[in-house]
């Protein structure tokens, strides 16, 4: 397809990506191309339900147009007596990946998160050695210009971060039952990393969401003579010479090819970049040896270590009461977040996020509320060697009891809240829904909690994950046998590899992966570009 050797090839222009190509192609003397398999998103050409910030549910509403067709994951394995499901997986193929497609909420999440990665083997991934990339990241006036906040946030970065404005009185009478149970505003969720409620942080500019792509791949880094894009192209295989990955071959304008490169980055996500490792013949042998794959390297922690947030969610009509004190705002369903502790694992802190909001439009109120730090993981794997087979995957929700126990204490935490009078007034009946398709018809909170054994059923029937897939290709140390990459991104037993995304999260934030993805691409295109 090509004449030129690249010196980076990266597959995937989603979060990771699109960091990784405009830091990369900076040094002019770099040759970059970045292979995404879905539409592009310049300014002329992003679909107004991409961009729409302040409606960013939106790309769910359109099918699968903006996601992989055919990726379904498993799960209830973990659940004996339940009857096993497959749930349609949303994960975003196109430009910008995942930021493209998500709520646009920003969180980095708190600093034990990163020393314990530091702990696990991933050296130089604590608090203090990821700091400044979140700080380069972004751009955060409200409170960077707060000097009791300016060693903690950055001023010129390419993502703004903004908080909503105003609480309406609904979410004020919120933050009132809150206050009755000992919880205070702590503000800044990304530089007070203590239990509390706060205003919830977004990466959105006007109306406008902000996706990796928009940010880092805007007008002017796309002029760069070094760098190419090439959207709507699927990467189908890499390519070895010895074992030295040497190229990638690709499917594009229905036609297939083979692109050098001297070095390839995987940033194609936690589902997909195990997927791609594994046809490659880098993974268990075992695995590979049954589906007829030749073994290049052993590595058996591809595709484990598979880590999302276990969620549930819960729903309400709006009485009138509550719709007269509800009104349309900036981001009016995400206008509160709540941090809070179970002391499920009392070394374990904010394990719990929860959310409770009304919107006008919908004449609903909604509370979604997820397992912030769970010790549950499953895997990927592959079902055959074609690249056009979706991989096997099961997250494994609840398969650790710990979890189970911190979603029942959500769910009874929740009823505290909307027990107190300034909530009880409203006469709000909410029954438990799946947060990822939220509905009417599951048990009344009230009716549920009297009942133990259905509290727990209906939990594990019902649990689904907030699309925060990480973990399959873990940073580690060698020596350890589930590592598959070293704390620069390098893939251990090949040479010229490197993976860049959610995968080499040791363990998954008490976050929306959003910040941290951005943040471990930042921190990988600098070990590259230090390297030289």
């Amino acid at each position: 397809m090509t004449d030129v050797i690249f010196d980076y090839v990266i597959i995937g222009g989603g979060t990771a990506g699109s960091v990784l190509a405009n830091r990369l192609s900076s040094r002019a003397e770099n040759r970059v191309l970045l292979i995404e398999a879905g539409i592009d998103t310049t300014k002329a050409n992003t679909p107004p339900d991409i961009e729409d910030g302040l409606q960013p549910y939106l790309p769910r509403f359109a099918g699968k147009r903006y996601f992989w067709p055919d990726l379904y994951i498993g799960r209830a394995e973990a659940h004996p007596g339940i009857v096993r499901d497959q749930q349609f997986y949303e994960q975003g193929r196109i430009l910008g990946g995942g930021s493209s497609v998500n709520m646009v909420v920003s969180n980095r999440g708190v600093p034990t998160d990163y020393d314990d990665w530091a702990a696990r083997g991933a050296t130089g991934w604590n608090w203090e050695g990821v700091l400044p990339y979140f700080r380069r990241l972004e751009s955060d006036p409200e409170f960077g210009n707060l000097p009791e906040f300016a060693a903690l946030h950055g001023l010129d970065g390419p993502l703004p971060i903004v908080r909503t404005k105003t609480w309406t009185p609904f979410t004020r009478s919120i933050t009132e039952s809150l206050d009755a149970q000992g919880f205070k505003n702590i503000r800044d969720q990304n530089g007070v990393f203590t239990d509390g409620y706060f205003p919830p942080t977004f990466t959105v500019r006007g109306r406008q969401r902000v996706s990796s792509a928009i940010a880092y791949l805007d007008d002017k880094t796309r002029l760069r003579p070094n760098l190419q894009i090439w959207t709507e192209t699927e990467s189908v295989g890499l390519l070895f010479s010895g074992r030295r990955v040497a190229g990638v071959k690709v499917r594009r304008h229905d036609t297939q090819g083979e692109v050098r490169g001297r070095e390839i980055i995987l940033a194609a996500g936690a589902l997909q970049t195990p997927a791609i490792l594994l046809r490659a013949g880098i993974g268990p042998a075992a695995e590979l040896q049954a589906l007829g794959i030749p073994v290049v390297q052993n590595s058996p922690g591809v595709g484990k270590n598979l880590w999302d947030h276990a969620s549930l969610g819960a729903v309400a009509p709006l009485t009138p009461a509550a719709a007269a004190d509800t009104q349309v705002d900036y981001n009016v369903m995400h206008q509160l977040g709540i941090r809070l502790s179970s002391s499920v694992d009392p070394a374990v802190i904010s394990d719990i996020f929860l959310h409770l909001g009304a919107n006008p439009e919908t004449q609903t109120a909604n509370s979604v509320f997820w397992v912030n730090k769970p010790d549950s993981s499953g895997y990927v794997t592959l079902r055959d060697a074609s690249p056009d087979t979706p991989p096997k995957v099961d997250f494994r929700l609840l398969s650790d009891a710990r979890d189970l126990e911190r979603l029942k204490y959500a769910v009874r935490f929740l009823a505290r809240i909307l027990a107190h009078p300034r909530l009880a007034r409203y006469g709000l009946s909410f029954s438990l829904s799946r947060f990822a398709t939220p509905e009417f018809g599951g048990p009344l909170l009230s009716d549920i909690l009297a009942d133990e054994a259905q509290l727990e059923n209906y939990i594990r029937t019902r649990v689904g994950g907030v699309w925060h897939a990480s973990g399959t290709a873990r940073i580690g140390q060698p020596g350890d046998a589930g590592a598959v990459v070293d704390p620069s991104g390098s893939v251990y037993g090949v040479e010229g590899l490197r993976v860049a995304d959610a995968s080499i999260f040791p363990t998954i934030p008490a976050a929306n992966t959003n910040l941290p993805v951005v943040m471990a691409a930042e921190k990988i295109s600098d070990a590259i570009l230090t390297k030289i």
